[in-house]
């Protein structure tokens, strides 16, 4: 809404001049100069303001609870503004109002161009600041008066006692997280000659943040008050910055989105969630959406990148997936279209991509991250199409902002960030007492209660795999020629290693398990910094720290075998004759037994 300071009571002064045809300036003091300088943050580097001078006019304060602004003309730069139609048939909105024209028409024929200027304004007193009206009429002003203007330097600039609009020019558009301020309605008045006059512009824009969900550690909130968007994370939830998975894990995500204050000041609003995940994710195969309390949307079966958008009118909400950048795409053509959306409407995006074989281990780990590209300038004439599904289309300068075409219509957030890791642990077989490293040994890994399925990428290298398949997967992983057997891929947590096959010559453990508790200490909170160094700080194995604290990826651990008892063989039929003559030899014994007792029988009888 347009920053408009009243006309004050001037209704009585312009009846007065109206009536009498008197010189309007016969009643106000001279005009005198104020500094005007525009009140501006940091943000502003690339913001030039104009000060287009709308009518002339001197500040009466002889009664100070009843000040005047006394128009005395039009301003030296509303020479195209007195003779154009819209402005001419501007009239407020209140019932009985009177247009522009018609207060001028009123007016004898005589009447001088000064009095045509203080019957215009008679038209536009007691307009409210910020109101519909009052950006109404700014924005017919900015259209009729295009030539002219005063630049306002950045330490202040003199103008002469009038009524101005000034309008802010931008120039260094694209993704400089800035917007554009609205057209701004201003009282340059006598009373602020000696402070000077400290406009303030009216812009402001969105934020985005990206969180994703820990399965197993407890997370912490943000260092002090965390802002409305921040607020909206569910801690309780482990949402956070840092989180690590298996391989093959679906990795939950959600994308917060907040609106700019200065919201009612766009007809509509362009509003674009680029998640940026990065190879080592799989494309999510369901998207959910949620636009404030009112409105929720499913995007799912995705045919070549394009989801269908269940909930949705049109193609308002359109949701795609860029294979060549591995980027989920969430564009609202208009996000004002939804019902209840205001400046404190949160957009929540959440779904869930699964960590593949890529995947990082250790440090880099995942990082991923998301900006929001979003409508920039509130004097555009956006006009949304919501029946087409092609994204970033210009549509004769009134569609879609297109971020090469018109760049100038749209800014982008800073990139948030979060990131996923996932870990390794190396086996060594070793013989108990000499120490060599044994091949042909074979385990299963559980955690907890499941056995873990491996992709077997042979010389005994496992990775873990999508738990879900059934196909090209084992749960066996044997140690190679080295004696080691490498575990690609695993979460942090504890895990049970369970010897089933002892290398040739040796004998399984008594006790064929050995627990595995790796630990990688994580900052889990909602401040990283965007540091993967500083997001990974240590991992151990059974609480012994891995030697290369660069990276943190690789833990390792040995497990012993000890030879059996039992005699070797050398093969050949010794063996089995030697039992076969042990076996007749028995054979022959029980013969004669039965002989010799069935002989003493037959003697006693």
């Amino acid at each position: 809404m347009k920053n408009t300071r009243r006309f004050l009571a001037m209704a009585a002064a312009l009846a007065l001049t109206a009536c009498t045809m008197a010189p309007v300036a016969s009643f106000a003091a001279d005009p005198v100069s104020v500094n005007v300088k525009m009140n501006t943050s940091a943000d502003n580097a690339e913001h030039t303001y104009t000060a287009y001078q709308i009518f002339t006019g001197a500040y009466d304060n002889t009664d100070p609870d009843n000040p005047e602004f006394n128009i005395t003309g039009w301003g030296a730069d509303a020479a195209a503004l007195k003779e154009n139609a819209a402005f001419l048939a501007f009239k407020k909105s209140e019932a009985g109002s009177k247009t522009v024209g018609e207060y001028i028409d009123a007016l004898p024929a005589t009447a001088t161009d000064a009095q045509k200027a203080a019957a215009a304004a008679k038209a536009l007193d007691g307009i409210d600041d910020d109101s519909t009206d009052a950006q109404a009429l700014a924005d017919i002003v900015a259209k009729a008066i295009t030539t002219g203007g005063t630049a306002i330097a950045a330490d202040g600039t003199d103008l002469v006692e009038g009524y101005y609009l000034i309008k802010d020019s931008y120039t260094a558009a694209g993704d400089t997280n800035d917007a554009v301020s609205r057209f701004i309605l201003q009282v340059s008045s006598s009373d602020k000659a000696a402070t000077g006059l400290s406009v303030a512009t009216k812009k402001s824009y969105p934020s985005v943040i990206k969180k994703v969900q820990e399965n197993v550690k407890t997370t912490t909130g943000y260092t002090g008050t965390p802002s409305a968007l921040e607020a909206e994370v569910d801690n309780s939830a482990k949402w956070n910055d840092v989180a690590d998975y298996s391989i093959g894990s679906d990795v939950p995500f959600q994308l917060y989105g907040s609106m700019p204050a200065t919201l009612e000041d766009y007809d509509h609003y362009y509003y674009k969630f680029t998640d940026t995940l990065g190879t080592q994710f799989d494309q999510p195969k369901t998207v959910e959406i949620k636009v404030g309390d009112n409105t929720t949307l499913t995007a799912s079966n995705p045919v070549d990148g394009v989801y269908t958008v269940e909930g949705d009118t049109g193609t308002n909400c359109r949701v795609k997936w860029d294979s060549e950048k591995n980027q989920l795409i969430v564009t609202f053509e208009d996000i004002k279209a939804y019902d209840g959306v205001n400046a404190n409407t949160i957009v929540t995006v959440k779904y869930s991509a699964k960590l593949n074989s890529t995947a990082n281990i250790g440090i880099p780990g995942q990082e991923n991250k998301v900006d929001l590209t979003y409508s920039n300038n509130p004097n555009w004439e956006y006009t949304p199409n919501t029946n087409d599904e092609k994204e970033d289309v210009p549509k004769d300068d009134k569609g879609t902002p297109d971020e090469e075409d018109d760049e100038e219509k749209t800014d982008k957030t800073p990139e948030d960030k979060v990131i996923v890791f996932t870990y390794e642990i190396d086996v060594t077989k070793i013989d108990g007492t000499t120490k060599d490293v044994l091949a042909d040994a074979e385990f299963e890994l559980k955690s907890g209660t499941n056995t873990i399925k491996f992709i077997d990428n042979g010389n005994g290298t496992y990775t873990v795999a999508d738990q879900d398949l059934r196909d090209g997967v084992t749960t066996t992983v044997k140690s190679g020629e080295n004696g080691i057997f490498k575990l690609i891929g695993l979460d942090d947590g504890t895990y049970t290693l369970t010897e089933t096959k002892a290398p040739e010559g040796y004998k399984l453990p008594a006790d064929p398990d050995v627990t595995l508790t790796l630990t990688a200490t994580t900052v889990n909170n909602q401040t990283w910094d965007g540091d993967a160094k500083k997001a990974l700080t240590n991992l151990a194995l059974n609480n012994v720290s891995v030697e290369d604290t660069t990276d943190f990826d690789v833990a390792k651990i040995d497990v012993e075998n000890n030879k059996g008892t039992s005699l070797p063989t050398t093969g050949g039929m010794g063996t089995t004759l030697f039992v076969l003559g042990g076996g007749c030899a028995a054979g022959l014994a029980g013969i004669y037994l039965v002989s010799r007792k069935r002989s003493k029988d037959e003697n006693a009888d």
